[in-house]
């Protein structure tokens, strides 16, 4: 007699069925959880297993080489299985031998004069145990015999110096390999070190945004609450929100262009509340920028540049900001400039100045943007083109 439990839709089902469903949905968790581990195995080997992959079809192809030059179907099957293990393994083990230990341990480390010589030991003693092998074969394959094997019985130094080359082709086979493989897996390591150095710097050069713009915020903010403006409760939220965006928001590669135009209006309001003027930015933008993309805290320093060493710029459309999204993305900002006001804004902290954004944009954008300035004795103007993502 079954005992029943209700689903919410009020059918009826018995305790057994729910019991089989879980237990089936453990299972598929059990599966999914082995699928998971598997990709993560074979992404974490994925070189060595390419490796692995070529080793493996290099040796196929040298003993089809081998069963099409040698062999053929006048011979039974078990001799041709049986001269190929031969075959495969007799060289196998020079070749890796040569490949793990030789090379690496005599050859790179300047042993050359014992190199020689164990490679003339080889020479010397391969040909005997070929032609002891062959022979073996024969023994029990008495119908099977190889051109190389009956030429042997005639002629055995000619035979003895055609496995001897054959030896040598093996041993300069694992030294190509050796050092093909080496090639490629130093430059693999050396493009991992070169990405790791670049994204460490990149890093390193967004972190220098956040103190700096967080410095000369706080001390908006200052001054607002020091004269006891309206403006600082607002100050202090919109600087919480665009902390929000740099510190939660920004630490991927791209963000959508559409986030990072909302923050850019944010930081304008911050600064319009401080010179307590609306308008201050003539903000245009065109072009669809739904689903343009852009590296996030790009645009924002040339504003911040714009208002700290612009000049006169507490009237409206004092600093012109443009943005015009096509086939690329391009940006402009003109603010009014004076040299004599720039160099009394300076700070003693310092800007992180455009040497910092071009930098940025050399590591995001390579060869993809062109960041021209123009600077005259009234206005300073920054345009930046980057290629769309």
């Amino acid at each position: 007699m079954y005992e029943f439990g209700y689903h919410r839709n009020g059918s009826r089902t018995s305790l057994f069925n729910i019991s089989k469903e879980n237990e089936n949905f453990s299972h598929f968790n059990r599966l999914k959880f082995s699928m998971q581990q598997l990709l993560k195995w074979l992404d974490r080997h994925k070189a060595t297993l390419v490796v692995v992959f070529l080793h493996v079809l290099a040796w196929v192809l040298y003993l089809s080489f081998y069963n099409l030059g040698f062999l053929n179907s006048r011979f039974s099957l078990q001799f041709r299985v049986w001269y190929l293990v031969s075959v495969a393994l007799l060289d196998g083990l020079i070749f890796y031998y040569f490949y793990f230990s030789g090379i690496p341990k005599l050859l790179v480390n300047k042993k050359s004069g014992l190199f020689v010589i164990v490679i003339v030991l080889i020479l010397v003693v391969y040909p005997v145990i070929s032609y002891g092998v062959n022979n073996l074969l024969t023994t029990f394959y008495p119908t099977d015999i190889t051109p190389l094997a009956n030429l042997s019985k005639q002629r055995f130094w000619t035979v003895y110096g055609i496995r001897a080359l054959s030896c040598l082709f093996v041993i300069a086979m694992a030294g190509i390999g050796k050092f093909t493989f080496d090639w490629f897996k130093n430059l693999r390591v050396k493009r991992e070190l070169e990405t790791q150095n670049l994204t460490s710097e990149l890093a390193f050069l967004k972190s220098q945004i956040n103190p700096h713009f967080l410095f000369n915020t706080l001390n908006n903010i200052h001054t607002l609450a020091y004269k006891k403006a309206d403006g600082a409760p607002e100050a202090i939220m919109k600087l919480s929100e665009l902390m929000r965006y740099m510190i939660y928001e920004s630490n991927v590669d791209l963000v959508p262009l559409t986030q990072e135009i909302e923050y850019l209006k944010s930081f304008i309001d911050l600064q319009e509340l401080r010179f307590k003027t609306k308008g201050i930015v003539d903000f245009e933008i065109s072009g669809k920028i739904e689903e343009a993309q852009i590296a996030p805290l790009i645009l924002l320093p040339f504003v911040e540049n714009a208002f700290k060493h612009g000049h006169q710029i507490d009237s409206q459309g004092a600093i012109k900001v443009r943005l015009l999204i096509g086939e690329q993305i391009g940006y402009s900002v003109i603010n009014p400039y004076s040299a004599s006001h720039s160099n009394e804004q300076r700070d003693e902290v310092g800007g992180i100045g455009l040497e910092n954004i071009q930098r940025r944009l050399e590591l995001i954008y390579p060869k993809k943007f062109e960041l021209s300035i123009d600077q005259s004795e009234d206005h300073f103007k920054v345009k930046l083109i980057i290629q769309k993502a």
